[in-house]
Parts: C-alpha cells; sequence; structure tokens
C-alpha cells in the first residue's frame, strides 16, 4: 500500500515538474486541446481558433432577404490574451486539491471557453458601407377631387397618404449593440425597419381644401348682355389647380376654361354687317361695314379666377370684336374697277323718264356673283305704281301704246350694252320690234313683266357690280369689278328676212391670258309700225280701258280680249289678269316692249 501511494505522488510530483511552465493535462479551448502546451503553444492554438472565429458568418435578416457577413467584418473578434491566461490558470490551485485535481483530470477535461469582445470602431467601415434598403415608400398626403360623404355633389378632400418604412445602417449598428452588451455572436442578427414619414403629411393640406370648398361652394353666375350662365360647385371644382401653403391659392388653366365659356356663350352674339359699295370719287368704296361682337375677351379666364379669388359669385362679361367677322368685300368680290359702261339719252319731261330714272334707283347697287345668272325682272318686280313707276310709252304687237312702266326697255338697253362691253353673257334677251333710232342698231333689248327679260350670266372669276346714274337727259349704266376681258363690236350683218331686218353682231373677247372668243348678239326689225314680216298689217290687240288687260283667250299667241287685273286679295285668278298689283298697269305686260 505504502508503495502505491508512494509511486502516485511520485507520478504527480513528476507531471507537475513537466508542466509547470503551462498548462496542466487535458484542457479544451472550444474542443481544441491545450492540455499540457507551453504558453507560446497554448498562444498559437487559441489564435486559431480565434482565426476561424473571425471568419465565422453571421446573417443579417430582412424582410426580403438576408445578407451574410463575416464576425471580424461585424466587429466581432475573441480575446485570445484572457484565453491563454485562462488556460494557464486552470487545474492549480491550494497544495491540498493538487492530488484531487490532477487525477480527476485523467478522467474529466478542462474545459476553458474564450469571450467574445465586440468594438464599434472595428464595426464603423462596414455599417458605413451597409446600404439603406427601401422596403415600402411612403406617399404623400394629396388633394382629391371626389364624392362628397357628407354632403350632395363634390368636393375637395385630402387623401392621408401612408409612412414609409426602410432598414438603415442604423438599424445594423443597433442590433450590433445589443449582441456586443450580450457578449455573443449570434448566428442571425434581425435588423428593425423605422418609418418614413410622407414628404407632405395631411395636416399641411386641410387649410388649401377648406378654403377651396368655401370660394366655390356657391358656384358662379356669368352675366353676359341678356344671357345668364351658371356655373355649378360640382363643374367649378373641377376647373381648379390647389397650390397649398401659407396662405393657400387656387389657379386655373385659363386659357382652357376661356374657351369652354366662349363656346357656351357663343349663341350670345351681334352679328355684324359686311357693308355696301358706294361709288366715291368714282371708286367703289365700301361703306356701313360693321364687325361682329362676340363671347368674350381674352381674359375670360382670368377675370374667371380674380373673382374667385375675391370670394365673389357674380361675373359680368362684355361682349369683345369677333376678329375675323371683319370683311374686305373688294378684295372678296373683285370689285374695284370700271369693267363696262354705256350712256343712252332721253328727253327731259317726258313721264317715260320717270321709269327709267327708278328702275335704274332700284338696280344701283346690284351685284352679279361669279357663275351667278342674274334676272332683270325678277330683281326689280312688277313696275307699279306703289313703287314709284308711271304710265309710258311701249311696244305691243308693233304699235306704240301707254302701259304702266314704259319707257324702261331704254335702261334695258343701257344694261345690255354695258354687259355687252363688260363682257358678260346674256341668257334671255329680245331686241325691239321697231327700231327706234336712240339705241345703237342691232344691239340692244327690251323688258317687259314678266317677258320679254334680260338675263346676265357672270362666267368671270370675280363679282359684278350695277351702278346706274342718270341726269336730266341720260341714263348710264356703270359696271364696276376685276378687269377680265377686252371686248370689241368686231362685225355686223344685217339679212332681210322678207320684209324684217335680222341683224348678227358679232363681239370679240381678248382675255387676259391672250385668247379670244366670239360671241353675237341678234335683233329682228318689223318694216314699220303695225306691220308683220310679210308687209300685212298686225291685227290690234283691244283697247283695254283702265283696270283691264288683254289676255290671249284663244291660245294663239296674241291677246285678243280684255280681263281684270288681279289684285292682292283676288281669292281666283282665273277670271282676272296677273300682271300687276294696286291697280295698276302691268308695266308692258307679256307681248309688250317698253320702249
Amino acid at each position: 500500500m505504502i508503495i502505491i501511494i508512494g509511486g502516485f505522488f511520485t507520478a504527480l510530483i513528476v507531471d507537475y515538474a513537466v508542466h509547470s511552465d503551462g498548462s496542466v493535462r487535458n484542457v479544451l479551448v472550444e474542443d481544441t486541446a491545450v492540455g499540457g502546451l507551453s504558453e507560446e503553444e497554448i498562444r498559437e492554438r487559441i489564435q486559431t481558433v480565434a482565426d476561424r472565429f473571425a471568419e465565422r458568418r453571421v446573417h443579417l435578416l430582412l424582410p426580403q432577404e438576408s445578407i451574410a457577413a463575416t464576425a471580424e467584418e461585424l466587429g466581432f473578434r475573441l480575446d485570445v490574451d484572457a484565453g491563454v491566461a485562462e488556460v494557464l490558470r486552470v487545474g492549480r490551485g491550494s497544495l491540498a486539491s493538487i492530488p484531487f485535481r490532477w487525477l480527476g483530470a485523467f478522467f474529466t477535461p478542462y474545459e476553458v471557453s474564450l469571450k467574445t469582445l465586440w468594438s464599434e470602431e472595428a464595426a464603423e467601415a462596414y455599417i458605413r458601407g451597409f446600404p439603406t434598403i427601401e422596403i415600402a415608400e411612403p406617399t404623400s398626403a394629396r388633394i382629391v377631387f371626389q364624392d362628397d360623404p357628407e354632403a350632395p355633389g363634390r368636393s375637395f378632400q385630402v387623401d392621408g397618404g401612408s409612412a414609409g418604412e426602410k432598414i438603415t445602417p442604423d438599424a445594423l449598428r443597433s442590433a450590433l449593440r445589443q449582441a456586443g452588451e450580450r457578449a455573443i455572436l449570434p448566428e442571425s442578427l434581425t435588423l428593425a425597419s423605422s418609418s418614413v414619414p410622407p414628404e407632405t403629411p395631411a395636416v399641411s393640406l386641410q387649410a388649401s381644401v377648406d378654403y377651396a370648398n368655401e370660394v366655390t361652394k356657391n358656384g358662379l353666375t356669368i352675366y353676359l348682355q341678356e344671357t345668364v350662365r351658371d356655373v355649378l360647385a360640382d363643374e367649378l371644382r373641377s376647373w381648379i389647380t390647389l397650390v397649398p401653403g401659407e396662405p393657400p391659392s387656387i389657379h386655373l388653366d385659363t386659357e382652357r376654361v376661356g374657351e369652354l365659356l366662349e363656346a357656351r356663350l357663343a349663341s350670345t352674339r351681334i352679328e355684324g354687317d359686311p357693308g355696301r359699295f358706294e361709288l366715291i370719287g368714282g371708286v367703289p368704296t365700301v361703306v356701313d361695314a360693321t364687325p361682329s361682337f362676340r363671347c368674350c375677351a381674352g381674359d375670360i379666364g382670368e377675370k374667371v379666377l380674380e373673382t374667385l379669388r375675391n370670394g365673389e359669385k357674380n361675373l359680368q362679361l362684355t361682349l369683345t370684336e369677333d376678329p375675323d367677322s371683319r370683311r374686305d368685300l373688294v378684295e372678296e368680290t373683285g370689285i374695284r374697277e370700271l369693267v363696262g359702261e354705256f350712256t343712252t339719252y332721253f328727253t327731259p319731261g317726258q313721264s317715260r323718264v320717270i321709269n327709267i330714272r327708278r328702275i335704274g334707283e332700284i338696280v344701283q347697287g346690284a351685284i352679279i356673283v361669279p357663275g351667278e345668272t342674274w334676272s332683270t325682272n325678277k330683281y326689280v318686280g312688277p313696275r307699279t305704281i306703289a313703287k314709284g313707276f308711271a304710265p309710258g310709252g311701249v311696244i305691243y304687237r308693233g304699235l306704240y301704246r301707254q302701259d304702266i312702266g314704259g319707257g324702261v326697255s331704254q335702261f334695258a338697253t343701257t344694261l345690255f350694252n354695258a354687259a355687252f362691253f363688260a363682257g358678260l353673257d346674256f341668257g334671255e334677251y329680245q331686241a325691239h320690234t321697231l327700231y327706234i333710232r336712240r339705241y345703237p342698231y342691232g344691239r340692244e333689248a327690251t323688258i317687259s313683266y314678266p317677258h320679254p327679260d334680260l338675263v346676265l350670266i357672270n362666267n368671270t372669276p370675280y363679282s359684278m357690280m350695277l351702278w346706274p346714274t342718270s341726269t336730266e337727259d341720260s341714263i348710264t349704266v356703270s359696271i364696276y369689278s376685276t378687269k377680265y376681258v377686252d371686248v370689241e363690236q368686231s362685225a355686223q350683218e344685217v339679212i332681210a328676212q322678207e320684209e324684217c331686218q335680222r341683224v348678227i353682231t358679232t363681239r370679240t373677247r381678248t382675255f387676259l391670258d391672250g385668247s379670244t372668243r366670239n360671241d353675237t348678239v341678234g335683233a329682228l326689225y318689223r318694216p314699220g309700225e303695225g306691220l308683220n314680216c310679210d308687209g300685212e298689217p298686225e291685227v290690234p290687240p283691244p283697247d283695254c280701258p283702265q283696270g283691264t288687260a288683254a289676255v290671249d283667250t284663244d291660245a294663239d299667241g296674241w291677246n285678243d280680249s280684255c280681263r281684270p287685273i288681279c289684285s292682292e286679295t283676288s281669292e281666283s285668278q282665273e277670271n282676272c289678269r296677273p300682271i300687276c298689283q294696286d291697280g295698276a298697269g302691268a308695266g308692258a305686260g307679256a307681248g309688250a316692249e317698253g320702249s
């Protein structure tokens, strides 16, 4: 027994002597054996453990992903110096306990845990490089225009928006600090997100909404001339753009609002007049032209905005000149210069002169537009006493007679010749059946109502204005337009037709492009008063009393009996002659010729 005990202590003393400057046997540091090693060997092994620790991966947990970082990047390390000291200390104590510790080490190892350290300074580089991660963007409060939940119609309201959410470097710093305080390196760190307030909070918009709803709550009433238009609050608000601020303000797309109101008020206008032509100093001049007036001045949108900003409900607008209504009649029509003119003469003091001048007054200023077929009878109408006509000489069936409007054929002949030299074309026309020396031979016309008529055709690109004037002994018809053609009577041929003479007059028109065109006008003259072309006397028409007129009852082309003249109040025209009105003569009625 003594030998055994002696051997035990001998082995103990020898073992302690061998490991006196290192660790005792059977010591583990983080599962790494460091027992029985020198201090230098212990440090090397613990440093190896620390290096492995530095490479450990820590997962930074985010809502949608994770990011891996090393312990060293995050500022964590093991305390090597403290670990070495602890290894050297373990297993040593009072002399009385040494045998028991030495013997126990053969069965149970000494385990040493290394202390985890965290340094914010060491982690700072990684923290600063950590990106800010947007989880949800904030949405600013905004002003909306929608159905009002508290009142009928639509109004401005505040949509409150929402806060955002993000993870910042500070969230990583906070998580690392907490882990550092616990002196442990977790396998993962959950990073807490922070709230991001909206750039525009709801409270900043409420004043603007209240202001806009207030200034528009009564709508807008617009007055223009006799027109009144109401714009309801709903529509008025739809025009507005709010600008929050201190104080808040409202804006309009003034151009769009102006166009909208102009279209709505387009029917309220004062129509202008393109004017009329007067001959001033021999030059066609437009007089009495007035522009149209429409809604509204160009600042209509600005006026609406000003009315709202002033807190007012009523807006008075005024008409403004329509810039598109001013017309240049000279440019439009081409009526600018004399293109044809003719004068015939009469003996002053005769009743027929009244009729010549009167028809000239009626026709003065008549305009024949390009392409128009113009009828003298349609334009003037029946020649009646009510219109200012008087009895005068007419030719009826080759005989000189009296009728209301007699003499107007002198105007017709004058107009015919003016049109001839102005280059107009002729539709219906008829020369007198008896040649009258005051007219150009074979180049003249007579009229009666409703026939024969004098019809002119304007086949030029310009309008033609007829401007008859008269003196004590003459009638002149001037035609104004734009010079388009030069005209001359280039030939005249007289052909015997039994006892009558048919006269063919040739006109040559030379146009501005140098081209020429010939046409003819004709006349058929009887051999004498009351004679037909066969030289036999004409059957005279009946000599109808005042208030009656001759009619053709047997349809042979000649009037042979008298009928009462129809008036405006006649219920039936079967037994009366519809030639004139007011009990006056027909103005050289059908079958007659004005002289």
